[in-house]
């Protein structure tokens, strides 16, 4: 029996200091946030440890994912990414 709350969102976003488009996605992300709601946490690709997501999205932050599936790169379409969460939210995934 499946229960009425969805297990809330993860959502990881790639990302680096200097990185304009990145600012960008975050304050889209805040009003995604306002419809679907979700965690998030960030991965600076450039910090040490990191290496594997710096070679793999070096020329692409930001790049989101969500539940450790791609969910998008570059940029934010608000109606776009509230449809794609509430898919995934009613998924279970």
């Amino acid at each position: 029996m499946a229960g009425r709350g969805a297990a809330r969102l993860m959502l990881t976003m790639f990302t680096h200091n200097r990185c304009q488009l990145c600012v960008d996605a975050k304050e889209a992300l805040d009003q995604v946030r306002k419809q679907v709601a979700f965690d998030m946490t960030e991965v600076d690709i450039r910090k040490p440890g990191n290496e594997k997501w710096f070679d793999e999205y070096k020329f692409d932050v930001p790049v989101v994912h969500a539940n450790d599936e791609f969910l998008l790169w570059h940029r934010v379409d608000i109606d776009a990414t509230v449809q794609k969460l509430k898919q995934l939210q009613s998924a279970g995934k």
